[in-house]
Order: structure tokens, then sequence, then C-alpha cells
């Protein structure tokens, strides 16, 4: 009976939790393209609307700070958060023939530019998942002027998981999967 509790405090948590996301312009420009580039950039990315020394200096606590900073700056944006971001992506949108990852020569580019990642926190049935605050453009490859762009705010993933990395990883997932929702209704 417990168990049957927490699993529905779970998922009501879920559903209750604000995400929200703005397309704006047209993707159709997408539509048989085959190959899409992706770049992620975090200049000025934020944590919880703090700075990313105050974030660092927060998490001091790691055994191997200086190791875990490293790895949090390149193998866990690499390997766990980009990687699971893409393979939910392409996942969601096999059927549009689009395969989005690193490429070169392609015709458009996704630029995934993190503006805040709120890591949340693990606390049992108090846990908080990870919200992330993205805007994603689609531009011709060489140029800045999108033509179109889907702005996320507050996109969370699952809530208890304890390791933070791994809390992150799932957000990225979950804004990855949207992506593909909204290519799959959009992109004809």
């Amino acid at each position: 009976m417990m168990r049957k509790l927490f699993v529905l405090f779970v998922a009501i948590c879920s559903v209750c939790m604000v995400q929200a996301q703005k397309v704006k312009g047209d993707l159709s420009p997408l539509k048989g393209q085959g190959k899409v580039n992706v770049v992620f950039v975090y200049d000025g990315v934020t944590y919880d609307g703090d700075s990313e020394a105050k974030f660092f200096k927060d998490n001091k606590d790691h055994d191997d700070f200086e190791q875990w900073k490293t790895n949090w700056t390149s193998r866990f944006r690499d390997d766990l958060w980009e990687a699971n971001f893409l393979e939910d992506l392409n996942d969601e949108v096999k059927g549009l023939r689009l395969d989005f990852g690193e490429y070169d020569g392609t015709t458009y580019t996704m630029i995934v530019k993190m503006i805040d990642i709120d890591p949340g926190s693990f606390a049992g049935p108090f846990s908080q998942p990870c919200k992330l605050t993205a805007d994603i453009s689609f531009v011709k490859t060489g140029t800045t002027d999108s033509f179109a762009t889907i702005t996320f705010t507050g996109i969370a993933g699952t809530p208890m998981i304890p390791v933070i990395e791994y809390r992150v990883k799932a957000a990225f997932e979950e804004m990855g999967e949207t992506v593909g929702e909204i290519l799959k209704k959009k992109v004809k």
C-alpha cells in the first residue's frame, strides 16, 4: 500500500511540474535534410540563477573536487547530457529521416544555448528534479539568423535521482524528447 501511495505521489509531482516551451518560426526547412549539425553552447550559463563560480564554490564537498569540476564542464556535458539529448531526439524523429549530431557540411545547424541549469536536489520524497532553461535556434549553417527557435523554461527530468550529474542527464533527455515531439508535429 505504501509503495502504491509513493508511486502515486511521484506521478502527481511529475505532472504538476511547470514546463513551458515556445516555438517561433517555421521548422519545415528541415524536411528531407538527412543530417543536421548540433552545437551546444554553455557561455554564460547559470546554475539556479547563480554564476558558475558560485555553483562550483557551493559544491566543493565532492571527492576529488578538481577532477569533478573538470568532468562537469567536459565529460559530463559530452558523454552524459549531450549524448542522451541527441539519443532521445533522434529516437523521436526517426520517421522524419532526420539525424541530429556533430556533422560537418550540413545545410542546417541546431544551436542549443543553455541559459540556466537548476540541478535540483535529492531528499527522498521531497526531491526536486533538475530544471533546464534553454534557447534552441535553427540556422542555415555558417549564419547566425535563425529561421525557427524553441525556448524551454523549466523543463524537468526525473526527481528521484540521487546523483546530481544524472539528474541533469534526465532533464537533457526530456528536453531532447520534447524537441523531437515538436519536430514531428512541425516538420511535415
